[in-house]
């Protein structure tokens, strides 16, 4: 049976963290933080999916093993360019701590990627609660 209050609060912090990532951005400014933020809205949307359907929340950071059974769920997903999905998933591994794989996204890249994570969220926001999912 669909959970439509358990899958708006997961969507809910996703929401916190796209509206972070865009006031970082008109600050430009911050671009590993702006990374981060993208991941964390990413993965807090997908996750959304297994909570609005009654599945465990996965205890997993990999945007892909969520975007691969929310895409199943969701066919609009099925647009979005895997390749981003990876790009973005680094973020969570080579952005939040010094060493050796740590950079300094672009601006660019980031405005770029800031955009999927907008597009992820408001399709996955749309169906639950159309309850289309």
């Amino acid at each position: 049976m669909p959970n439509q209050t358990f899958a708006l609060e997961w969507l809910g912090f996703a929401k916190k963290n796209i509206l972070t990532a865009q006031l970082l951005i008109r600050e430009k400014h911050f671009t590993d933080s702006i990374a981060i933020e993208i991941q964390q809205a990413i993965e807090k949307s997908l996750k959304a999916v297994y909570a609005y359907l009654g599945n465990p929340i996965p205890r997993t950071h990999s945007l892909m093993t969520l975007f691969r059974y929310s895409s199943t769920k969701i066919g609009k997903l099925q647009e979005i360019n895997q390749d981003d999905i990876l790009s973005i998933s680094d973020y969570y591994d080579n952005e939040r701590y010094p060493g050796p794989r740590y950079t300094q996204p672009a601006l660019e890249e980031v405005e770029y990627f800031f955009t999927v994570a907008e597009t992820i969220y408001n399709v996955i926001h749309h169906e639950v609660i159309t309850s289309g999912i």
